[in-house]
Protein backbone atom coordinates (compact mmCIF):
# COMPACT_ATOMS: atom_id res chain seq x y z
CA UNK A 1 0.00 0.00 0.00
CA UNK A 2 1.01 3.55 -0.86
CA UNK A 3 -0.54 5.08 2.18
CA UNK A 4 0.07 4.38 5.91
CA UNK A 5 -3.37 3.40 8.22
CA UNK A 6 -5.52 5.03 10.46
CA UNK A 7 -6.63 2.62 13.25
CA UNK A 8 -10.12 3.20 14.34
CA UNK A 9 -9.46 1.32 17.70
CA UNK A 10 -6.24 1.08 19.24
CA UNK A 11 -6.07 0.78 23.41
CA UNK A 12 -3.88 1.43 26.32
CA UNK A 13 -3.43 0.17 29.46
CA UNK A 14 -4.35 1.91 32.39
CA UNK A 15 -1.47 2.74 35.39
CA UNK A 16 -2.91 2.02 38.89
CA UNK A 17 -3.65 5.36 39.66
CA UNK A 18 -5.97 6.16 36.58
CA UNK A 19 -8.72 7.02 39.37
CA UNK A 20 -7.09 8.28 42.05
CA UNK A 21 -4.56 10.66 40.60
CA UNK A 22 -6.66 13.60 40.01
CA UNK A 23 -9.43 12.73 42.21
CA UNK A 24 -10.13 14.24 45.43
CA UNK A 25 -10.45 11.97 49.08
CA UNK A 26 -13.73 11.25 48.68
CA UNK A 27 -12.56 9.07 44.88
CA UNK A 28 -9.41 7.95 46.76
CA UNK A 29 -11.23 6.49 49.54
CA UNK A 30 -13.94 5.22 47.26
CA UNK A 31 -11.15 3.63 44.31
CA UNK A 32 -8.81 1.70 46.70
CA UNK A 33 -6.32 -1.49 45.91
CA UNK A 34 -6.34 -4.99 47.65
CA UNK A 35 -3.89 -7.20 47.70
CA UNK A 36 -4.07 -11.10 47.85
CA UNK A 37 -0.72 -12.57 47.68
CA UNK A 38 0.64 -11.82 44.43
CA UNK A 39 -2.50 -10.67 43.08
CA UNK A 40 -3.77 -7.14 43.63
CA UNK A 41 -7.10 -6.38 43.07
CA UNK A 42 -9.52 -2.82 42.18
CA UNK A 43 -12.06 -1.97 44.78
CA UNK A 44 -14.70 0.44 43.67
CA UNK A 45 -16.63 1.47 46.97
CA UNK A 46 -17.11 -2.75 48.12
CA UNK A 47 -17.28 -3.76 44.49
CA UNK A 48 -14.58 -5.61 42.73
CA UNK A 49 -13.71 -5.26 39.23
CA UNK A 50 -13.68 -8.44 37.97
CA UNK A 51 -13.75 -8.03 34.18
CA UNK A 52 -10.06 -7.50 33.76
CA UNK A 53 -8.29 -10.76 35.66
CA UNK A 54 -4.98 -8.80 35.96
CA UNK A 55 -5.84 -4.62 36.16
CA UNK A 56 -2.13 -4.28 37.13
CA UNK A 57 -1.55 -5.70 33.33
CA UNK A 58 2.18 -6.82 34.20
CA UNK A 59 2.44 -9.23 33.29
CA UNK A 60 0.24 -8.76 29.95
CA UNK A 61 -1.15 -11.29 27.38
CA UNK A 62 0.51 -11.05 24.16
CA UNK A 63 -1.30 -9.24 21.76
CA UNK A 64 -3.35 -11.31 18.58
CA UNK A 65 -3.25 -14.29 21.04
CA UNK A 66 -6.84 -15.22 20.34
CA UNK A 67 -6.97 -14.17 16.93
CA UNK A 68 -6.91 -16.89 15.43
CA UNK A 69 -8.98 -18.62 17.14
CA UNK A 70 -12.05 -16.55 16.34
CA UNK A 71 -11.02 -16.52 12.96
CA UNK A 72 -11.48 -20.42 13.25
CA UNK A 73 -14.67 -20.04 14.81
CA UNK A 74 -15.89 -18.04 12.42
CA UNK A 75 -15.54 -20.35 9.95
CA UNK A 76 -16.80 -22.82 11.03
CA UNK A 77 -13.81 -24.59 13.40
CA UNK A 78 -14.71 -27.19 15.59
CA UNK A 79 -15.24 -26.17 18.99
CA UNK A 80 -14.50 -29.43 20.70
CA UNK A 81 -9.99 -29.12 19.91
CA UNK A 82 -8.05 -25.87 20.80
CA UNK A 83 -8.25 -25.02 16.58
CA UNK A 84 -6.13 -22.81 14.51
CA UNK A 85 -3.93 -21.25 17.91
CA UNK A 86 -0.91 -19.24 17.36
CA UNK A 87 0.84 -21.50 19.67
CA UNK A 88 3.69 -19.00 20.43
CA UNK A 89 0.99 -16.33 21.50
CA UNK A 90 -2.17 -18.06 23.42
CA UNK A 91 -1.51 -17.93 26.71
CA UNK A 92 1.98 -16.89 26.78
CA UNK A 93 2.64 -13.63 28.92
CA UNK A 94 5.76 -10.98 28.66
CA UNK A 95 6.34 -8.13 31.09
CA UNK A 96 4.28 -4.59 30.00
CA UNK A 97 5.95 -3.42 27.02
CA UNK A 98 6.70 0.64 27.75
CA UNK A 99 4.57 1.21 24.54
CA UNK A 100 1.50 0.36 26.02
CA UNK A 101 1.80 3.56 28.95
CA UNK A 102 3.32 5.70 27.31
CA UNK A 103 2.56 8.22 24.55
CA UNK A 104 6.03 8.57 22.81
CA UNK A 105 6.95 5.17 22.74
CA UNK A 106 3.54 4.22 21.09
CA UNK A 107 3.96 6.32 18.17
CA UNK A 108 7.48 5.00 17.86
CA UNK A 109 5.54 1.79 17.59
CA UNK A 110 2.99 3.29 15.27
CA UNK A 111 5.89 3.96 12.98
CA UNK A 112 6.82 0.39 12.80
CA UNK A 113 3.40 -0.82 11.97
CA UNK A 114 2.52 1.90 9.39
CA UNK A 115 0.14 3.33 11.56
CA UNK A 116 -0.38 7.05 10.98
CA UNK A 117 -3.00 7.40 13.52
CA UNK A 118 -5.09 5.59 16.24
CA UNK A 119 -7.89 6.35 18.38
CA UNK A 120 -7.23 5.31 21.67
CA UNK A 121 -9.79 3.54 24.18
CA UNK A 122 -9.59 2.15 27.82
CA UNK A 123 -8.90 -1.43 28.82
CA UNK A 124 -9.38 -1.25 32.46
CA UNK A 125 -12.23 1.67 32.32
CA UNK A 126 -14.49 0.17 30.16
CA UNK A 127 -15.82 -2.39 33.22
CA UNK A 128 -16.02 -0.09 35.73
CA UNK A 129 -19.28 2.07 35.12
CA UNK A 130 -21.50 -0.15 35.92
CA UNK A 131 -20.46 -1.59 39.61
CA UNK A 132 -21.92 0.71 41.71
CA UNK A 133 -25.28 1.76 39.89
CA UNK A 134 -26.91 3.99 42.91
CA UNK A 135 -23.46 5.70 43.59
CA UNK A 136 -24.00 8.42 40.20
CA UNK A 137 -22.66 11.46 41.44
CA UNK A 138 -19.69 9.10 42.75
CA UNK A 139 -19.01 7.59 39.34
CA UNK A 140 -19.02 11.13 37.66
CA UNK A 141 -16.40 11.97 39.72
CA UNK A 142 -14.06 8.65 39.42
CA UNK A 143 -14.62 9.51 35.83
CA UNK A 144 -14.25 12.70 35.97
CA UNK A 145 -10.52 11.71 37.79
CA UNK A 146 -9.72 9.22 34.92
CA UNK A 147 -10.58 11.71 31.99
CA UNK A 148 -7.62 13.70 33.91
CA UNK A 149 -5.46 11.44 34.03
CA UNK A 150 -5.82 10.20 30.32
CA UNK A 151 -5.05 14.11 29.14
CA UNK A 152 -2.33 14.06 31.67
CA UNK A 153 -0.76 10.67 30.42
CA UNK A 154 -2.33 10.74 26.57
CA UNK A 155 -3.55 13.88 25.72
CA UNK A 156 -7.10 13.59 24.20
CA UNK A 157 -5.28 15.02 20.57
CA UNK A 158 -1.52 14.02 20.71
CA UNK A 159 0.54 15.31 17.97
CA UNK A 160 -2.40 14.90 16.25
CA UNK A 161 -1.60 11.42 15.59
CA UNK A 162 -3.39 10.06 18.94
CA UNK A 163 -7.01 10.39 19.76
CA UNK A 164 -7.61 9.55 23.16
CA UNK A 165 -11.39 9.18 24.12
CA UNK A 166 -12.02 10.71 27.34
CA UNK A 167 -15.31 8.64 28.86
CA UNK A 168 -18.72 10.02 29.64
CA UNK A 169 -21.09 7.76 32.07
CA UNK A 170 -24.73 7.50 30.80
CA UNK A 171 -26.13 7.62 33.82
CA UNK A 172 -27.30 11.33 34.52
CA UNK A 173 -28.27 13.38 31.72
CA UNK A 174 -26.93 17.13 33.77
CA UNK A 175 -23.41 15.45 35.05
CA UNK A 176 -22.45 14.03 31.66
CA UNK A 177 -23.04 17.24 29.98
CA UNK A 178 -21.12 18.92 32.61
CA UNK A 179 -18.23 16.63 32.10
CA UNK A 180 -18.93 16.69 28.35
CA UNK A 181 -17.98 20.44 28.28
CA UNK A 182 -15.50 20.25 30.51
CA UNK A 183 -13.40 17.86 28.34
CA UNK A 184 -14.65 19.60 24.88
CA UNK A 185 -12.76 22.60 26.45
CA UNK A 186 -9.48 20.68 26.97
CA UNK A 187 -9.49 19.77 23.34
CA UNK A 188 -10.84 16.40 23.28
CA UNK A 189 -12.12 15.36 19.43
CA UNK A 190 -13.68 11.92 20.14
CA UNK A 191 -16.13 10.86 23.04
CA UNK A 192 -16.90 7.46 24.24
CA UNK A 193 -19.73 6.18 25.81
CA UNK A 194 -21.25 2.72 27.03
CA UNK A 195 -23.88 1.17 24.74
CA UNK A 196 -27.37 0.52 26.02
CA UNK A 197 -29.89 2.32 28.21
CA UNK A 198 -29.00 5.65 29.83
CA UNK A 199 -30.08 4.53 33.37
CA UNK A 200 -33.36 3.33 33.17
CA UNK A 201 -34.09 6.16 29.80
CA UNK A 202 -33.35 5.40 26.13
CA UNK A 203 -30.33 7.58 25.05
CA UNK A 204 -32.92 9.42 23.01
CA UNK A 205 -35.06 10.61 25.39
CA UNK A 206 -35.39 14.54 25.07
CA UNK A 207 -33.90 14.51 28.81
CA UNK A 208 -30.63 13.93 27.09
CA UNK A 209 -31.06 16.63 24.56
CA UNK A 210 -28.64 19.50 25.71
CA UNK A 211 -26.03 16.46 25.55
CA UNK A 212 -26.49 15.98 22.01
CA UNK A 213 -26.66 19.27 21.17
CA UNK A 214 -23.40 20.26 22.76
CA UNK A 215 -21.64 17.00 20.91
CA UNK A 216 -23.46 18.27 17.57
CA UNK A 217 -22.32 22.06 18.12
CA UNK A 218 -18.52 20.75 18.73
CA UNK A 219 -18.52 18.48 15.50
CA UNK A 220 -17.13 15.59 17.54
CA UNK A 221 -17.79 11.96 16.90
CA UNK A 222 -19.11 9.78 19.48
CA UNK A 223 -17.62 6.09 19.66
CA UNK A 224 -19.88 3.56 21.35
CA UNK A 225 -17.29 0.84 22.51
CA UNK A 226 -17.26 -2.62 24.27
CA UNK A 227 -17.46 -2.94 27.13
CA UNK A 228 -17.86 -5.26 30.22
CA UNK A 229 -18.42 -6.25 34.09
CA UNK A 230 -21.75 -6.03 35.60
CA UNK A 231 -24.79 -3.49 34.27
CA UNK A 232 -28.46 -3.48 33.63
CA UNK A 233 -28.20 -6.19 31.18
CA UNK A 234 -27.23 -8.68 33.56
CA UNK A 235 -29.69 -7.46 35.91
CA UNK A 236 -32.26 -8.58 33.11
CA UNK A 237 -30.90 -11.87 32.47
CA UNK A 238 -31.04 -12.35 36.16
CA UNK A 239 -34.40 -12.26 36.48
CA UNK A 240 -36.11 -13.40 32.94
CA UNK A 241 -33.92 -16.81 33.13
CA UNK A 242 -32.27 -17.29 36.73
CA UNK A 243 -35.33 -16.01 38.92
CA UNK A 244 -35.31 -19.15 40.98
CA UNK A 245 -31.57 -19.85 40.75
CA UNK A 246 -28.91 -21.01 38.64
CA UNK A 247 -29.56 -24.76 37.76
CA UNK A 248 -26.51 -25.24 35.43
CA UNK A 249 -23.79 -23.03 35.60
CA UNK A 250 -21.92 -23.51 32.44
CA UNK A 251 -25.07 -23.83 30.50
CA UNK A 252 -26.13 -19.98 31.86
CA UNK A 253 -23.15 -18.35 31.48
CA UNK A 254 -23.16 -19.45 27.80
CA UNK A 255 -26.68 -18.60 27.59
CA UNK A 256 -26.38 -15.07 28.64
CA UNK A 257 -23.28 -14.47 26.27
CA UNK A 258 -25.60 -15.06 23.62
CA UNK A 259 -28.28 -13.27 24.89
CA UNK A 260 -26.50 -10.16 25.98
CA UNK A 261 -24.36 -10.81 23.18
CA UNK A 262 -24.76 -8.29 20.16
CA UNK A 263 -27.79 -6.38 21.89
CA UNK A 264 -26.30 -3.66 23.82
CA UNK A 265 -25.84 -1.93 20.17
CA UNK A 266 -28.34 -3.02 18.59
CA UNK A 267 -30.87 -1.52 21.63
CA UNK A 268 -29.11 1.60 21.18
CA UNK A 269 -28.75 2.07 17.27
CA UNK A 270 -33.02 1.05 17.68
CA UNK A 271 -33.70 3.85 20.36
CA UNK A 272 -31.78 6.73 18.74
CA UNK A 273 -33.04 6.38 15.28
CA UNK A 274 -36.48 5.51 16.27
CA UNK A 275 -36.08 8.09 19.08
CA UNK A 276 -36.03 10.77 16.60
CA UNK A 277 -32.67 11.79 17.27
CA UNK A 278 -31.33 12.44 14.42
CA UNK A 279 -34.46 14.39 13.26
CA UNK A 280 -33.19 17.39 16.12
CA UNK A 281 -29.71 16.88 15.75
CA UNK A 282 -28.39 15.55 11.69
CA UNK A 283 -24.90 16.19 12.02
CA UNK A 284 -24.43 13.70 14.95
CA UNK A 285 -21.93 11.12 14.16
CA UNK A 286 -22.25 7.29 15.75
CA UNK A 287 -19.71 4.80 15.91
CA UNK A 288 -20.24 1.33 16.76
CA UNK A 289 -15.84 -0.39 17.76
CA UNK A 290 -15.44 -3.42 18.83
CA UNK A 291 -19.08 -4.22 18.84
CA UNK A 292 -18.82 -6.12 14.96
CA UNK A 293 -20.89 -6.31 12.50
CA UNK A 294 -23.17 -9.27 12.74
CA UNK A 295 -26.11 -7.19 14.44
CA UNK A 296 -26.36 -4.37 11.72
CA UNK A 297 -28.29 -6.54 9.25
CA UNK A 298 -30.98 -7.02 11.62
CA UNK A 299 -30.94 -4.08 12.75
CA UNK A 300 -31.60 -2.19 9.61
CA UNK A 301 -34.46 -4.76 9.23
CA UNK A 302 -36.32 -4.01 12.55
CA UNK A 303 -35.77 0.03 11.99
CA UNK A 304 -38.00 -0.36 8.78
CA UNK A 305 -40.32 -2.82 10.08
CA UNK A 306 -40.90 -0.64 13.14
CA UNK A 307 -44.34 1.25 14.10
CA UNK A 308 -47.84 0.08 13.46
CA UNK A 309 -48.59 -1.14 9.86
CA UNK A 310 -51.32 1.41 9.08
CA UNK A 311 -49.20 4.49 10.47
CA UNK A 312 -47.66 6.20 7.68
CA UNK A 313 -44.66 7.65 10.55
CA UNK A 314 -43.26 6.66 13.16
CA UNK A 315 -43.59 8.65 16.30
CA UNK A 316 -41.55 9.41 19.25
CA UNK A 317 -41.62 12.35 21.67
CA UNK A 318 -44.23 13.79 19.84
CA UNK A 319 -42.59 14.02 16.62
CA UNK A 320 -42.55 11.38 13.21
CA UNK A 321 -39.40 10.45 11.84
CA UNK A 322 -40.55 10.75 8.19
CA UNK A 323 -37.38 9.35 6.80
CA UNK A 324 -36.48 5.84 5.89
CA UNK A 325 -34.85 4.71 9.15
CA UNK A 326 -32.43 2.12 7.68
CA UNK A 327 -31.08 5.37 5.70
CA UNK A 328 -31.01 7.37 8.89
CA UNK A 329 -28.62 4.77 9.94
CA UNK A 330 -26.26 4.23 6.74
CA UNK A 331 -26.25 8.31 7.11
CA UNK A 332 -25.67 8.81 10.84
CA UNK A 333 -23.40 5.78 11.80
CA UNK A 334 -19.75 3.95 11.19
CA UNK A 335 -19.25 0.00 11.85
CA UNK A 336 -16.00 -1.21 12.90
CA UNK A 337 -16.07 -5.00 12.03
CA UNK A 338 -14.53 -7.55 13.17
CA UNK A 339 -11.68 -8.79 10.99
CA UNK A 340 -13.18 -12.58 10.70
CA UNK A 341 -16.67 -11.12 10.09
CA UNK A 342 -18.04 -10.12 6.17
CA UNK A 343 -16.60 -7.18 5.83
CA UNK A 344 -17.10 -7.04 2.11
CA UNK A 345 -21.37 -7.91 2.90
CA UNK A 346 -21.17 -4.39 5.74
CA UNK A 347 -19.42 -2.20 3.18
CA UNK A 348 -22.62 -3.68 0.22
CA UNK A 349 -25.02 -3.02 3.19
CA UNK A 350 -24.26 0.32 4.54
CA UNK A 351 -21.23 1.99 2.00
CA UNK A 352 -17.81 1.51 2.30
CA UNK A 353 -17.57 5.01 3.05
CA UNK A 354 -19.05 4.24 6.76
CA UNK A 355 -16.78 0.90 7.53
CA UNK A 356 -13.87 1.51 9.76
CA UNK A 357 -10.62 -0.74 10.63
CA UNK A 358 -10.73 -1.19 13.93
CA UNK A 359 -7.58 -3.74 15.01
CA UNK A 360 -8.31 -3.85 18.89
CA UNK A 361 -4.29 -3.81 19.57
CA UNK A 362 -2.87 -4.84 21.40
CA UNK A 363 -5.76 -6.94 23.46
CA UNK A 364 -5.34 -10.50 23.00
CA UNK A 365 -8.79 -11.03 20.72
CA UNK A 366 -7.21 -8.10 18.40
CA UNK A 367 -5.01 -8.61 15.36
CA UNK A 368 -1.43 -9.47 16.39
CA UNK A 369 -0.38 -5.88 14.35
CA UNK A 370 -2.81 -3.20 13.44
CA UNK A 371 -1.68 -3.99 9.61
CA UNK A 372 -3.03 -7.38 9.69
CA UNK A 373 -6.58 -6.33 9.62
CA UNK A 374 -5.88 -5.46 5.77
CA UNK A 375 -5.42 -9.23 4.34
CA UNK A 376 -8.84 -9.42 5.27
CA UNK A 377 -10.21 -6.20 2.67
CA UNK A 378 -7.96 -8.02 -0.49
CA UNK A 379 -11.38 -8.97 -2.52
CA UNK A 380 -12.62 -5.16 -2.19
CA UNK A 381 -12.50 -2.55 -4.55
CA UNK A 382 -8.69 -0.81 -3.93
CA UNK A 383 -10.61 2.34 -3.30
CA UNK A 384 -13.16 1.16 -0.66
CA UNK A 385 -10.06 -0.79 1.12
CA UNK A 386 -8.18 2.78 1.49
CA UNK A 387 -11.39 3.96 2.61
CA UNK A 388 -12.04 1.38 5.49
CA UNK A 389 -8.19 1.64 6.50
CA UNK A 390 -7.45 5.41 6.43
CA UNK A 391 -9.96 8.07 4.36
CA UNK A 392 -13.27 7.57 6.93
CA UNK A 393 -11.57 7.66 9.99
CA UNK A 394 -9.10 10.09 9.03
CA UNK A 395 -12.41 12.46 7.83
CA UNK A 396 -13.95 11.99 11.52
CA UNK A 397 -11.09 13.74 13.21
CA UNK A 398 -10.30 16.38 10.18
Amino acid sequence: MDYQLIDADNHYYETEDCFTRYGDESVKRFVHWVSEGKKRHLLMGDVRQTMVPNPTFNPITKPGAFHERLKDLAEGGDRSVPGNVDKARYGELEPLPAHYQDRDARLQVMDEQQLERAFLFPTLAVGVEGLNPTEVPMTYKVFRAFNEWLDDDWGYVYRDRLYAAPAIPVLDPTLATEELDRVLARGARLITLRPGPANGRSPADPVWDPFWARVQEADVPIAYHAYGGLDAYADAFRLLWQRYGVTDRAYEANLQQAWIGDRPMLDTALALVLGNLFGRFPKLRILSIELGCAWVPFCLHVLDHSGGLLDRHIRAFGESVTERPSEIFKRNFWVSPFPEEDIAGLSELIGADHVLFGSDWPHAEGTPQPADYAKYLQDLDPGDARQILRDNALALVS
